[in-house]
This record gives C-alpha cells, structure tokens and sequence, in this order.
C-alpha cells in the first residue's frame, strides 16, 4: 500500500510521491546527489545576481570572486575572469559537474571567502545564503551537514540526519561552555574523516573528551585519572565511566591510534570509516555530556 502523501518529504516530486519515478536512495558519505548540487547552485548563482546588482563586481570587492576561483581552479588569480556570464559558468561547472569532494571545497571556499568582503549592507544577503546551504544539506538527507556555530564554516560528516543534527548539538554545547581545545579536537576529527585520515579522526575524537575531562578536574593528567575522579564527586555515573574507558582502552590498546605520528603508515591499523564515524559521534556526546555535568555543578 502507498505511503500517505503527507508521508513525503516536500520536495519529493508528484511522479516520486505518486510511484512514477523511484524515491532517491539514501546518500552515503563520499555522495551528493544531483537535485542537493541543483539547488546549492541555484542558491549561489541567486546570492551573485543580487550582488552583481548592487554593483559588488566592483574596485576591490572584484577580488573576492578571484580569490575564490583561483583557490579553487588552483590558477593565478589574474587569470580569474570576472565577467558575470564567466563567473556564474565557473560555478555551474564546479557544483554541478565536479566530484562531491570538489563540491564541498567550493561551498567552502566561497562561504569563507564572502563572509569576510561583504559591506555590511550587503551581510543580509550573505547571511541568507549561508541559511540556505545549510538547509539544503538537512533537506536532503546529504552525509554531510555544514557547521555555521563559528569560521571557518567547514562541513561535518554524519551517517544520517539524526546523528548529524545530535553532533551538531554536542559541539555546540561544548562550544558555548568556552572547551576550545575539545572543539579544535572535534573538527580535527571531522577534517579527518573528510580526507579518509581515519586513525588521525579517532585520535582527535578521544583527544576532546580527554580535553574536556581535564578541564573539568585539573588535578589529573590522563583521562583515565580524571574519570576516576570524577566518578568519586558524583560527576560521572559508574555504568557511563566505564563506557568511556572503554573508549580510551580501545584507542589505546590499537596501535597507532592514540599516539599519533608526523608520518604514520596509514596501513598500520584496520581502522575505517565505520569506526572513524563511530568514535566521532560518540566522543562529542560523551564531552557534551561531561560538560553539561560540569555546568550543572556550578563549573564556569
């Protein structure tokens, strides 16, 4: 039996709803789908005819749009056209027609690259651009969700909406309690997993609960330690400790992972994407939780 209308997503189309053409498959990591590259570019290309308008394609606001085609092409900016007919070309091409990794790139490159060249009277136009991107990841389903808490704007992997909207809380929670270190670990970490730097993106994620463990009792000097103590002070649940020893024994215990090294044999452990996603999303929850604790004994 057909699912309900009201079942469906909005952006699911008649003949999709009606079993004409097949429901898109769930996106895995390392994909983005034709309609998510469709509307991001429209997006962009809407952004850029507003401020094509508002004469932006000027003096040195022109630089901008340099800056963010040369990185990007990896020319000499020099060689960037500017024309407007050139610009929304080079965009199209990199969106729509390049490898997912090279979409990002991209999203990122011009996010950044913007936030910092809009006039101020032009920030409302950027701002909505920002909002836009980012909801089309969520609207979508992508793997990927694009961090806005704070610059640079990166994007976050996640297997699905659920766990990338629970990571997103949880980096945001140890963000607002001022855990800079945990929250430099945990985009580490996602950085990592972007560039299939697996055993790096679990050392990161165990180094910001370690991070956050040791803020919270100082007078320890491992993780271990400081779990100890902070189950004797009523902080840390026995059940919960011993999940996140678990943890450390586990980055511990596999070689390479822990200790990282400037030039570490990326065969010399079996780690992979399934872990790596694992740790990941388990290590921001475990050093939300740990800080929710903390500010709830009346930590700064």
């Amino acid at each position: 039996m057909m699912a309900d209308k009201s079942d469906f997503p909005a952006h699911f189309t008649f003949s999709q709803r009606s079993g004409y053409e097949p429901l898109p498959e769930p996106m895995k990591l390392g994909q983005i789908s034709n309609d998510l590259r469709r509307e991001v570019f429209n997006s962009v290309r809407q952004f850029i005819n507003e401020i094509h308008r508002a004469g932006y394609f000027l003096s040195r606001q022109e630089r901008c749009i340099e800056r963010i085609l040369g990185r990007f092409k990896k020319i000499p900016e020099n060689q960037i056209s500017t024309h407007y007919i050139d610009v929304i070309s080079d965009f199209q091409s990199a969106i729509i027609g390049k490898e997912f990794n090279l979409v990002l790139d991209i999203i990122e490159i011009t996010i950044e690259e913007f936030s910092t060249s809009v006039e101020n009277y032009q920030f409302q136009l950027f701002y909505e651009l920002l909002r836009q991107i980012e909801n089309l990841f969520l609207k979508h389903s992508a793997p990927y969700y694009l961090d806005t808490s704070r610059r640079p704007y990166h994007f976050f992997p996640c297997a699905s909406r659920e766990q990338g909207e629970a990571t997103k809380k949880a980096i945001e929670t140890i963000q607002d309690a001022g855990m800079d270190a945990a929250t430099t670990h945990l985009r580490q970490a996602a950085e990592h997993i972007n560039a299939r730097q697996y055993t790096d993106a679990i050392a990161d994620s165990i180094l910001a609960v370690e991070s956050v463990a040791l803020t919270v009792d100082p007078k320890s000097s491992t993780l271990g330690s400081a779990l100890n103590s902070l189950e004797k002070v009523g902080l840390l649940e026995r059940e919960f400790k011993q999940a996140l020893v678990k943890l450390y024994e586990y980055s511990n215990a596999e070689p390479g992972i822990r200790h990282a090294k400037p030039k570490r044999n990326k065969d010399s452990t079996d780690v992979g994407l399934d872990q790596a996603m694992l740790m990941f999303g388990a290590c921001a929850s475990f050093a939300a939780y740990l800080t929710q604790k903390h500010r709830q004994a009346g930590g700064a």
